[in-house]
Order: C-alpha cells, then structure tokens, then sequence
C-alpha cells in the first residue's frame, strides 16, 4: 500500500484479494501458508521459470534469480522507495506465500504451475492483469469474499455496501456489490459491469462519485 494511506483513519481492510481482512482493531481473516510451506511454494514457482513477487503482510519479496528482469525492476522500485523490499531468504521468519503476481507472456506457464501447486496441495487461482501480468492467490479468495466477512461483522445489508474498481481483481467485488462504481481509468470490460462511473483517480474521482451518490 503507497505509504502516504497509511495514517488516514481506516475502520478496517481487505487486502490481498480478501486473504487478510481487518475491522476496528479486529482480524477476521488472515490467510498465509507457514515458512516451510511458504518456501516449498517458492522451489516450485522457481522451478517452473515463471518470475514472481511475494506480496506478504510486512514486505514485498523478492527472487534474486530474476532482479536483472526489467518487470521486475518497477516492483522492485516502488518497494524500495517505500521501504518494503526485501530479498527472500531461508531464514527469514516474515517470509510467507500469501499472493504472488507472476509474469508470462501465456497462459500456459501459469497453468502448469497452478497445477504443480494444486498436486502439492497448495491450490491457487490466477487473475490475469494483463501485458503479461498474472495476480496468483488462494483459491476461493476474493475481494468480494472480504466484503462478505466485513458485511456480516458489521451487520449491514449488502444494499448498503459501494465498491470502487478499475482491474481485473476487483471484478468479483464489482459484480457481487449493487452499487459498484469504476474509477476512470477502468477499462470498457470493468466499466460496462459496474452501476456507476466516475473521474480518474487522479482527477478525485472517489469524492466526486461519493458527493454525486449524496454519501458525503
């Protein structure tokens, strides 16, 4: 999460596509597979050749095999630059395979490795984010899904809940929750399954669609 979130008074989150939810002080989902486990995954994804980024609770991780591939310099960036990177390491006790974001130019290779995965008895699902980015997580784990725990800690009909998307990983979300709302950016397919669109959001579009909605 862009560090400049962090201090804004949030009641709860849903991250992860929904393995880890949060509300007022609460954990009401924390999915994560333990270190051996979590290496075990690792050997296999490096084994397939597939390059990846370990997106864990206290860090982003990253494979020293594959820190001279260009994709992976941006995430590598942003991480440094918010002071999350880190190298994977046997004896790092943080370290977790929780959700990955891998990258092929097919699907092909992320469909042997979901398989070598599953026989192992670790299932995952794969969202294909496009240029060749795939999101790799838990399956049965989605945003939507986290909406759900929140939803019924709180008790508040799902006709109250608003949802703002604009990739591929928020579909499900946008589709379970009536008043969904893509963000400006969003493609035509996010947009055209979604109740409402609003500006970029760069251009405030979270206030404007929330004062257009009378939220706020």
């Amino acid at each position: 999460m862009d560090p400049r979130l962090k201090d804004l008074p949030w009641d709860g989150m849903v991250t992860g596509c929904g393995t880890r939810v949060t509300c007022r002080g609460k954990t009401l989902r924390m999915l994560e597979y333990p270190l051996p486990d979590s290496l075990r995954i690792r050997e296999m994804i490096s084994r397939s050749g597939v390059p990846a980024v370990y997106e864990c609770d206290t860090a982003m991780y990253f494979d020293p095999a594959y820190a001279r591939l260009e994709v992976i310099g941006r995430f590598r960036k942003f991480s440094d630059n918010a002071g999350i990177a880190r190298d994977i390491r046997e004896d790092d006790p943080e370290f977790r395979a929780v959700k990955m974001f891998c990258f092929a130019d097919t699907e092909e290779p992320i469909r042997k490795v979901l398989a070598e995965l599953k026989d192992a008895g670790y299932p995952y699902e794969a969202i294909d984010r496009g240029r060749g980015g795939w999101e790799i997580v838990p399956a049965g784990c989605s945003k939507a899904g986290g909406i759900e725990i929140i939803r019924e800690e709180l008790g508040v009909p799902l006709a109250d809940c608003y949802a703002f998307g604009d990739g591929p990983n928020d579909l499900a979300m946008l589709e379970h929750v009536p008043n969904s709302i893509a963000m400006g950016n969003a493609p035509e397919e996010i947009r055209e399954k979604c109740a409402f669109v609003t500006d970029r959001p760069e251009n405030d579009g979270i206030e404007k669609a929330l004062l257009s909605l009378g939220l706020i």
